[in-house]
């Protein structure tokens, strides 16, 4: 059996040695920085830190809701994972169905509203909104649909000069056919002086389109420049990539996020794997740039340097959030760095200067694949940084939450493949600790500069990979057969080849008992809850793809039959988790955590579990943790503020022992990021209570802010 040797206790100690010339924190602190929540995550250094201390370890348990705002917009799979921006005494957020909303951040009073698409509004994520302080006009940009807009921050009123009467179609200037495209914004832009720069969402099947990140003028929407994370005919990183023609090259997007370099003028970029996401026989080689910390020249797009942390990803490790800029004590002097949290569940340090890795990480030989076509890397980078989640699945992580649970999952375990973390996904089925939805995610870190100690949430669950082929039929089509190859192609990864659903991700067996033709093709289309707008599809494909899902009669001939015109593609049966009988993760908990690190030493301060499953509890089980969706918050108080659970708690916690202070139990699942912001001298905590998400709790369309009795 195939097993790579990580070498663990060699990293720790040269950990240990390249940091004790440190001799402790002192990092560079102004308590005069950090004291409003102007952008997403807090400042543009992405360290989703306050320095505010009115609510601190001796009163939070005084914290009280002053006010609760409902959207009024909430529908069955919405969600809200938007982190609101307060300027002045004006809050900004997103609805579940992407209106954008101005609010009175004292009292909770809507001020305006602007509905994008009319008043049926849109579908999908949307993580937050950018705040633009031009002279002439001050500026709200965010995202809905394929179109990013621009609103006066005062009125709500369009913006008529920018873009074309308000807006950007983001399906444009990627040199393809618009109507092909589906694409949106589900993580804000960023500015630099009056250029706005943005990531995109680009969807996860064979016909994805490019995440090329992309600056437009903040007044015009004028195109200033684009960066191409594929890389074009003579570009840096286009030798990386086996083309094969008539093949679609898509992904490999910043969706997480941006960070920036006011001083330098230095963007940073995170991106996501190429598509396909889990079978790569198509774009054989490294593909960069996926899966890299891209330092990009934010005057003109240019590459300064990148960092690949996957090779011709095909687990999904997708880069999730913007990296965190920081200013640390290294080698007896200050160093400009960038912390980069991975779903691999490590902190990657980087020289911000030269993209060099503050930790040397370790070139190991990793499994190949047994898929026809495929070509994984032969070897992969481990150690890259500070690791806090358990990499590569074995026996021995079994869960032991009961022996019956023990037993199935040890049964289960010995049907599918494991030799380490990168071990590719197979046909028979391929468990990976941890798995896409492990490490660390969106949410990113909270980093408080004074004390040099990032603060993250993780999870820590294994994952089973299953492919399956969707061959081509060549001249034996019908629009059976049409409608289960697009929807193979480009809903399996969600729905399941089975098209039974995952957790949170509704089946579509009988779905006629569901909804008419005409409500699915709408909802195709347009999108729902957190399934975003399908535009892609022509009308020939979108009715063969109707026919496939209403004709649940129909005999599945054999994928493969026919004779090839391209090549066979293979998809994932659907996101699993691998659990035992009653659903629960089958590796030991805790399997969602929330963590101090100190990045002078390497080493972790704390680690506490993070949420509990009610039914556990009840058994007396309740130290388990639970899978967590969205980002936490330190502050100079003392604290760190995070919801996230699956038991729908929002929490703080002391932040130098990890101990739970105060909780209040929310009307729905805290799945945002919490922002805190002053007003006329008060401290205030906001969060989103949209519920939803992966752990499949109720929605609803709530935002709830607290502070302290007067």
């Amino acid at each position: 059996m195939f097993r790579p040797v990580y070498h663990q206790s060699i990293h720790f100690i040269f950990v240990l040695l390249s940091m004790l010339v440190i001799g402790g924190a002192g990092c560079k602190y102004d308590s005069k920085e950090y004291p409003t929540w102007h952008i997403y995550r807090g400042d543009a250094s992405a360290t989703q830190f306050s320095a505010l201390k009115q609510i601190d370890t001796t009163n939070v348990h005084l914290l009280k809701p002053v006010w609760i705002f409902h959207t009024g917009d909430s529908g069955s799979r919405t969600t809200i994972e938007c982190n609101p921006i307060i300027i002045g005494d004006m809050m900004y957020i997103t609805s579940p169905r992407l209106h954008l909303i101005a609010l009175n951040a004292v009292s909770g009073q809507e001020i305006w509203r602007f509905k994008p698409m009319g008043q049926e509004g849109s579908s999908g994520i949307n993580r937050g909104v950018t705040y633009w302080p031009d002279q002439k006009e001050e500026q709200i940009f965010y995202s809905a649909g394929h179109y990013l807009y621009a609103v006066h921050a005062r009125t709500g009123a369009q913006i008529q000069e920018f873009g074309h009467q308000g807006r950007i179609d983001l399906r444009a200037d990627l040199d393809r056919d618009t109507t092909t495209i589906s694409i949106s914004l589900t993580s804000p832009a960023i500015l630099y002086d009056s250029i706005l720069i943005i990531g995109s969402a680009t969807g996860e099947g064979y016909d994805a389109s490019p995440g090329h990140i992309r600056a437009y003028h903040a007044r015009t929407g004028a195109l200033k420049w684009t960066f191409h994370t594929i890389p074009y005919p003579g570009e840096y990183g286009y030798s990386t990539w086996n083309w094969i023609k008539n093949e679609n090259y898509g992904g490999t997007n910043n969706w997480g996020g941006l960070s920036l370099d006011e001083k330098k003028g230095i963007v940073y970029v995170a991106t996501g794997s190429p598509t396909y996401d889990f079978y790569g026989g198509n774009r054989k080689g490294d593909n960069l740039f996926a899966n890299c910390v891209i330092a990009l020249d934010a005057h003109n797009g240019q590459r300064i340097w990148h960092y690949q942390t996957v090779k011709h990803d095909i687990w999904d490790y997708d880069l999730p959030c913007a990296p965190t800029l920081a200013t640390i004590p290294w080698s007896g002097g200050m160093r400009d760095i960038l912390i980069q949290p991975t779903k691999m569940g490590e902190l990657i340090l980087l020289d911000r200067n030269t993209g060099i890795p503050l930790l040397k990480p370790d070139e190991l030989s990793v499994p190949p694949s047994d898929i026809p076509g495929e070509q994984a890397s032969k070897t992969q980078s481990f150690n890259q940084g500070i690791t806090l989640v358990k990499q590569g699945w074995d026996t021995s992580l079994v869960t032991d939450i009961s022996d019956s649970a023990k037993a199935y999952v040890l049964a289960q375990s010995r049907k599918y493949k494991f030799y380490g973390m990168y071990t590719p996904p197979s046909e028979i089925g391929t468990i990976t600790q941890p798995g896409t939805r492990g490490g660390m995610g969106w949410g990113g870190i909270s980093y408080d500069p004074k004390n040099n100690i990032v603060y993250t949430t993780c999870n820590d669950f294994p994952m089973l990979f299953q492919l399956e082929k969707v061959g081509n039929k060549g001249g034996r089509t019908n629009d059976y057969h049409e409608g289960e190859r697009t929807y193979l192609l480009n809903c399996s990864n969600c729905h399941g080849g089975d098209r039974k659903g995952t957790v949170g991700i509704p089946g579509l067996l009988q779905l006629q008992k569901k909804n008419n033709a005409i409500e699915t093709r709408k909802i195709i289309t347009q999108g729902k809850g957190l399934m975003p707008a399908h535009t892609q599809f022509s009308n020939q494909v979108l009715d063969q793809l109707i026919h496939y899902l209403y004709n649940d009669h129909v005999e599945v001939k054999s994928r493969s039959e026919g004779v090839d015109t391209t090549l066979d593609k293979y998809v994932l049966k659907g996101f699993k988790i691998f659990t035992d009988k009653e659903g629960y993760p089958g590796s030991k908990p805790p399997w969602g955590t929330l963590n101090a690190v100190d990045i002078g030493s390497g080493q972790t301060k704390w680690s506490v579990p993070l949420g509990y499953y009610p039914k556990l509890k009840a058994r007396g089980i309740s130290n388990t943790g639970t899978q967590n969706f969205g980002g936490c918050v330190a502050t100079s108080g003392g604290l760190v503020f995070v919801g996230s659970t699956a038991d729908e708690l929002f929490r703080a916690y002391h932040m130098d022992s990890g101990r739970e202070l105060w909780s209040y139990q929310l009307p729905a699942g805290g799945y945002a990021t919490p922002s805190v912001y002053s007003v006329h001298g008060k401290q205030y905590i906001v969060i989103a209570a949209g519920g939803g998400n992966r752990n499949a709790t109720p929605s609803n369309d709530i935002y709830i802010t607290f502070a302290l009795p007067d």
